[in-house]
């Protein structure tokens, strides 16, 4: 039996896509060329905390609510990780492939580079962007977000049976750790990266689905209030700490807002965004960084940074759109000459 769609499941993953998107065309602005930085598009900060990290929070939640909501009542193994790998491994191929014959051999990088050929392994994995920053790798598509995902889609039965058997145990078990890892990090590792540092935004989507699934006006006011006092006190919390509840809060308000949205058009819209979410997210970066790389960004004014801006997506869309369609075109040939052979 197929599930209801749930809105604000796309809602939120769609706003924050276009969080994401926007923290990587601001990037250009903002690191690589420090003298321009007034060009950015809407602000580098949301809330007291860098807008990038505001969308990978509730990508977070969203990906435990989403997949809590699939398989809260029922995971059958093979079939769950059958379906990640379809997921994620095939389109994220075909983008990596795309990119690494433009780059390295179009190019002509592929004899300059001095990354040990063996790591092309990682990226195969979809892990070349999470480790990239302890050791050179091949990394072009997916950024640290993919590998990150890999690893928690790797967890998620065992969370969801965790959940379903020991609710508080857990709950108290991941927050000692979360609270023991604030107070001292001890790894080299990017704690923003570290599964056990993210875990309470996954689970606050899994918990959400298992026990709340709406949102009252009194926990929204309350969110809402969080959202408003960190823009205004702006404290001097771990950014980790201020990540992860103003993430939580926002994703409060953003479900109660869904919870009022009736207009057709607007729905569509955030549908069309989650459905490309995953192949907007694979092209939008490289795009970014070889596309805009041709415009004068020192003489460009802020109006023309957000014209420019509005290009920009839509020739994202359009190559995530194709994408899509061509990952699904060969899956679809796949499965016929599978077919085929068995008949």
């Amino acid at each position: 039996m197929e599930r209801e769609r749930l809105f604000y499941l796309d809602f939120v993953r769609a706003l924050a896509a276009v969080s994401i998107v926007i923290t990587h065309y601001n990037a250009v602005f903002l690191y690589a060329n420090p003298q321009i930085n007034n060009c950015y598009v809407i602000h580098a900060f949301i809330f007291n905390i860098y807008i990038g990290g505001f969308g990978v929070s509730l990508f977070l939640i969203i990906s435990g609510a989403a997949l809590m909501y699939v398989y809260g009542h029922a995971c059958d193994l093979k079939r769950f990780y059958i379906k990640r790998w379809k997921t994620l491994y095939p389109m994220f191929w075909l983008a990596y492939l795309i990119s690494f014959f433009i780059i390295y051999i179009y190019m002509g990088n592929w004899k300059t580079t001095a990354v040990p050929k063996s790591r092309l392994i990682l990226s195969l994995l979809g892990i070349d962007g999470y480790l990239a920053d302890i050791m050179p790798t091949f990394y072009l598509v997916g950024e640290w977000f993919l590998g990150f995902i890999i690893i928690f889609y790797l967890v998620f039965p065992l969370l969801r049976w965790c959940i379903n058997k020991h609710p508080v145990l857990l709950a108290v078990i991941v927050l000692g750790i979360y609270i023991a890892l604030e107070m001292n990090y001890p790894f080299t590792f990017v704690s923003s990266k570290n599964l056990f540092v993210r875990l309470p935004e996954l689970l606050f989507g899994m918990y959400f689905i298992k026990y709340i699934k709406r949102v009252r006006w009194p926990a929204a006011a309350a969110g809402l209030a969080v959202l408003i006092l960190n823009q205004l006190c702006k404290p001097n919390f771990p950014v980790d700490v201020q990540t992860t509840y103003v993430g939580i809060a926002a994703f409060l308000v953003l479900v109660f807002v869904s919870q009022m949205v009736k207009n057709e058009l607007f729905k569509g819209i955030c549908a069309w965004i989650s459905k490309y979410s995953y192949a907007i997210f694979l092209v939008h970066h490289i795009v970014i960084y070889y596309v805009m790389m041709t415009f004068d960004l020192y003489s460009i004014t802020h109006i023309e940074s957000y014209l420019l801006f509005l290009g920009f997506c839509v020739v994202v869309a359009v190559l995530s759109k194709l994408l899509y369609d061509l990952d699904f075109q060969i899956n679809k040939g796949i499965k016929k000459l599978m077919s085929a052979n068995e008949n």
